[in-house]
């Protein structure tokens, strides 16, 4: 190989998921159901009949919107489950709706805002809430998957 030859680095997106087998699911495991991200809530097992192999009935929730999806699926199919990371940060500054956070390697992250979703306004309201306060660090938890982070958690951490 000559050193004049360079190569592009590409993303297909495929690392944004992994596969799993429809038999190892179980209440809790994530997966893509039409194409969201969701949490496992109910799975149930049709036994095989004469139009073929069992099959694996779902039902999820969205781990970022809530909302309620339904799939059915054969036994043993090779399904997408997103790659999920959680992460805690410590909280900065508010700054209208922008969240500065500090990770736990020294560095800032401004690019997160106040959850908006119906489901996370509890969290929304304690971060604000804990921060005006001003007494205790405020922790936030961000989960990233398939290129999207929203702020899901908020505990308090230590006494300022």
């Amino acid at each position: 190989m000559s050193d004049d030859e360079q190569f592009e680095v590409t993303d297909a997106g495929s690392s944004m998921c992994e596969k799993t087998d429809t038999n190892r699911l179980k209440n809790g495991s994530l997966i893509m159901i039409k194409g969201f991200p969701c949490k496992v809530t109910e799975v149930t097992t049709a036994k095989p009949g004469k139009h073929g192999s069992a099959k694996v009935i779902m039902k999820g929730r969205d781990i970022l919107t809530a909302k309620i999806y339904e799939c059915t699926m054969h036994a043993g199919d090779l399904v997408d489950a997103p790659i999920v990371k959680r992460n805690e940060f410590t909280l900065l500054n508010i700054d209208d709706t922008t969240l500065e956070l500090l990770d736990s390697n020294g560095e800032v992250k401004s690019d997160c805002n106040l959850p908006e979703a119906e489901h996370l306004k509890e969290v929304a309201s304690n971060i604000q809430k804990w921060f005006d306060e001003g007494k205790n660090e405020v922790l936030v938890t961000v989960l990233s998957t398939l290129g999207k982070e929203l702020v899901v958690e908020s505990r308090l951490g230590a006494e300022v």
